[in-house]
């Protein structure tokens, strides 16, 4: 009769004992659906893993933080000498892999790009603090300073889409109007209790004004000149990515399940006598 094991195949040659092979041949194409079933998950795992892979979070925001919104200080004390802090800034935030978004503010405030937008959606924004750039188009909204009101809006924009574990990013020269200081204070009790941290660039601000933000937001909210480095570029040091232990970890299981098929389906060798 004609051995028939886990393949069909013509020209088969006849076995008077095929009966004996039956057990390892069911054994065999249990391994291999086995094997398949396996491989395929695997794969399927590493896709899915790899996604988020080099995803790494924004340093200048604090760790757990999912997305962070820009409360970037528009009033006519930021001067030209100091944009290219901002845009190394900006440049920074745009890219990292974490969504973002931006408020700008002066007397008033306003929301340019809404809460969960990828990162990138910063990056149009550079141009206009680059010196001899393109010119400004918010001349005419730069004015007087009421910090309170950036945060205001940004605040109220995370919770509007819903992030549950925002935060916000002050970048300001903190030369804020004394008429601005009971609104700020308000402000800075409505976020803590909200649970909505805040992070602060400063844009070369004085002591004091420093001293007045870490007693509102606490010590520890400036962002230190460590993130930045003075390059021909200025850059900011973005991200904060975890070493991607699942990643690696499928890794390892792809490879013993290849070595695994390979040792346990090979194809028999039949030795001539």
């Amino acid at each position: 009769m004609k051995a028939s094991l886990t393949l069909h195949r013509d020209h088969a040659v006849d076995l008077a004992d095929s009966g004996r092979l039956r057990r390892a041949a069911v054994r065999t194409s249990a391994l291999r659906v086995l094997f398949a079933v396996a491989l395929a998950a695997t794969l399927a795992g590493i896709v899915l893993v790899a996604r988020g892979a080099g995803a790494g979070r924004v340093t200048v925001l604090p760790a757990g933080a999912t997305t962070g919104c820009v409360a970037l200080d528009m009033s006519a004390s930021i001067y030209p000498t100091v944009y290219r802090r901002v845009a190394a800034t900006l440049r920074g935030l745009a890219d990292s892999n974490q969504a973002m978004c931006l408020v700008m503010f002066s007397d008033t405030a306003y929301e340019l790009v809404p809460p969960n937008s990828p990162s990138e959606a910063l990056r149009p924004f550079i141009r206009f603090f680059k010196v001899g750039g393109a010119p400004s188009p918010w001349e005419e909204f730069t004015g007087g300073t009421r910090i309170s009101r950036g945060l205001a809006v940004a605040g109220r924009a995370l919770q509007r889409a819903g992030v549950a574990h925002g935060s916000i990013l002050l970048v300001s020269d903190l030369h804020d109007s004394s008429f601005d200081l009971p609104a700020l204070n308000k402000v800075a009790r409505h976020l803590h209790d909200e649970h909505i941290p805040v992070r602060i660039v400063s844009l070369f601000a004085v002591q004091a004004d420093k001293n007045t933000f870490r007693l509102l937001f606490g010590w520890n909210s400036l962002v230190g000149a460590s993130a930045f480095r003075s390059l021909a570029h200025d850059r900011v040091h973005p991200l904060a990515a975890s070493t991607p232990w699942g990643l690696l970890a499928l890794g390892v299981v792809l490879v013993l399940l290849l070595f695994g098929n390979e040792h346990w389906n090979t194809r028999l060798a039949v030795e001539a006598s």
